[in-house]
């Protein structure tokens, strides 16, 4: 289980991550450069930047959860006991299960009844089931995410995800 979160999370939706947030920025950079020097900016960078904007959320808070790296505050979870503490982080997995299958449930009905392949973006002419597909397939990893994480405190087995200090930004950053 620990090499597939590792794959999973780790190489593939951290390159994914990386990819649709350099997109991002190319589109963002287009935009303002053509702006600037022709008055006039590409009409599909803004479309970019927005669809890349919301993959980008989505996924990225998809690993900020692998890597907890989420908003908490550890103040009063500090002051309780061993117990307790353990017991709060099952709640916590549990709310993070249940809202990762609402968000899967209900965002593969949005992608399929709703959106379906009839609709498509003005400019770039993509089916906006592409940019809807990350609200599913984030659920999907929420639960995945919650599911192991769980499973590790409840067996005591040792947490593999990489902390933040951990982390060599230098090297994941080559520009």
């Amino acid at each position: 289980m620990k090499n597939f979160m590792h794959i999973l999370y780790d190489v593939i939706i951290n390159s994914i991550v990386k990819i649709v947030g350099l997109t991002m920025l190319f589109a963002i950079v287009s935009q303002v450069f053509t702006r600037t020097f022709f008055a006039y900016p590409f009409p599909w960078t803004d479309e970019v930047a927005r669809f890349a904007f919301l993959w980008l959320c989505f996924l990225g808070s998809v690993m900020t959860l692998r890597y907890k790296l989420h908003l908490g505050i550890d103040y009063i979870i500090s002051k309780f006991s061993p117990k307790a503490r353990r017991i709060d982080f099952i709640c916590v997995q549990g709310m993070v299960i249940l809202f990762g299958a609402c968000l899967a449930f209900f965002g593969y009905h949005l992608c399929v009844d709703v959106v379906g392949f009839s609709q498509i973006s003005p400019i770039l002419r993509l089916p906006m089931i592409i940019v809807y597909a990350v609200l599913p397939l984030a659920g999907f990893l929420y639960v995945i995410c919650g599911i192991y994480e769980m499973k590790v405190l409840i067996k005591g087995e040792k947490d593999d995800a990489p902390k933040l200090e951990e982390i060599d930004l230098s090297k994941e950053v080559q520009l």
